[in-house]
């Protein structure tokens, strides 16, 4: 009997957090690459968080492991190590990409850390991402969400500064990826909340500037797991994108075995609903990444 084929849209750019890593992960890096093999990906990115250089950036759980801003940068560094061994040792199964999840703090000095970053470890993509806007991070804790809104002087100014950083980010970083474009919505009230006409605009502008850098969108299957309803991002944004001719790719966002693929399939459909036909997926092409329009078929 033929070994199933997988499509070739079955890639995930944006996941593979692993527990030795990343503090909120609940599998080994080898186990989720185990599961992706799993899942009938052919391609799968993994794409570990940054470290936070600053001690009051440090989450309450990293803390309790007794984690400081050393441990993560060691961490980090046995991560671009311990990725580069296994992208080898798997290359047989799967294509493993090695890139790494862009934080936008500090604030005043984010871009040359992540950029250095890239370059010392060389990584061969980066997912660019914006969790924190004002001095707090939007999708941690509730409170945190809370002195967020309450230092832009309300939920409208908060979400409108968060698609302004992540104007500024894709400009600053050129990302391959932009991750979750619409992550402000996992903490909002409501989607419509965090949709209303300025914000509408602010989002416009950062869409352009992902257009103008050349960037792809994850299409964030965790807006599933998360109560959403559907990926991040919505279809208001999904539209403008298409229009723009900005091109799209899967991400799970998986911290853990059972998330690796989850979501992927549903995915698919999403964009098929809303006049998405293709993805652009990343192929490793010696010792650079090429791109690659695949239809959703």
């Amino acid at each position: 009997m033929a070994a199933k084929i997988s499509p070739p849209w079955r890639v995930s750019l944006h996941g593979g957090h692993s527990s030795g890593f990343c503090d909120h992960a609940g599998n080994t890096l080898e186990e989720l690459l185990d599961a992706a093999v799993a899942a009938g990906y052919h391609t799968f990115g993994v794409a570990e968080h940054a470290p936070r250089i600053e001690p009051h950036r440090l989450y309450q759980e990293e803390l309790a492991l007794g984690w400081d801003v050393a441990t993560l940068d060691r961490l980090f560094a046995e991560y671009a190590e311990t990725l580069a061994r296994l992208a080898q040792q798997y290359a047989d199964r799967i294509t493993v990409l090695r890139g790494f999840e862009a934080e936008v703090v500090p604030e005043q000095g984010y871009a040359a850390l992540m950029l250095g970053y890239r370059e010392r470890y060389a990584f061969e993509y980066m997912v660019g991402s914006v969790h924190w806007v004002a001095g707090h991070i939007i999708d941690y804790r509730r409170e945190d969400f809370d002195r967020a809104v309450a230092a832009c002087g309300g939920l409208e100014a908060l979400a409108v500064r968060y698609y302004e950083c992540v104007a500024e980010m894709v400009r600053v970083l050129k990302p391959e990826v932009v991750g979750h474009l619409d992550l402000i919505r996992k903490q909002a009230p409501d989607e419509a909340s965090v949709a209303t006409a300025p914000v509408r605009a602010a989002a416009f502008a950062a869409l352009q500037a992902i257009q103008e850098q050349g960037c792809i969108l994850d299409v964030n299957t965790a807006g599933y797991r998360r109560g959403l309803g559907r990926p991040y991002p919505a279809p208001w944004l999904i539209e403008a994108a298409r229009d723009l001719g900005i091109p799209f790719c899967f991400g799970d966002d998986s911290h853990r075995v059972s998330e690796v693929g989850a979501g992927i399939d549903e995915a698919r459909i999403y964009l098929h609903e809303h006049g998405v036909e293709a993805i652009t997926v990343l192929t490793r092409q010696g010792d650079y990444l090429g791109r690659r329009t695949v239809p959703l078929r």
